[in-house]
């Protein structure tokens, strides 16, 4: 099954100029900890709600900081035909909780977590418990 027939909502995004004040408050409306970062339709970063709390709170930088000061630069990505084994792995090799998906061409597609990587699993394993017991 490749990444992209595991990715179920629509990313949010937000740009490098725009400030951490309206970050959180897009992360607040969306019910999200992370935004990922784009220039056109490229990522070239991702800010998480600790990213907020640790990198600006945690500084004593101001709600006018731009995204851009902030966010973690050149985020971890794996192509949208990456295989669900390939996803695991990079969640491993990276230590990352989320990954960035894009297409051949490196433009955004998606947003894929670990969260979503359980759910998935659990599903499965719950069908197949019911399998198993007819």
């Amino acid at each position: 099954m490749p990444v992209k027939d595991l990715i179920k909502r629509k990313v949010v995004v937000i740009e490098p100029d725009d400030t951490v004040k309206l970050a959180a408050k897009r992360m607040q409306d969306k019910l999200i900890g992370a935004l990922v970062v784009i220039e056109g339709d490229k990522p070239i970063g991702i800010i998480t709600d600790r990213d907020i709390a640790v990198r600006v709170v945690g500084e004593g930088k101001g709600p006018e900081t731009t995204v851009r000061e902030v966010m973690t630069k050149d985020p971890i990505t794996i192509r949208e035909d990456a295989s669900f084994f390939e996803l695991t792995k990079t969640f491993r090799d990276a230590a990352v909780r989320r990954l960035i998906v894009v297409d051949k061409d490196g433009r955004l597609v998606g947003l894929i977590s670990v969260d979503d990587v359980m759910e998935l699993l659990t599903t499965e394993f719950a069908n197949l418990i019911s399998a198993i017991r007819g």
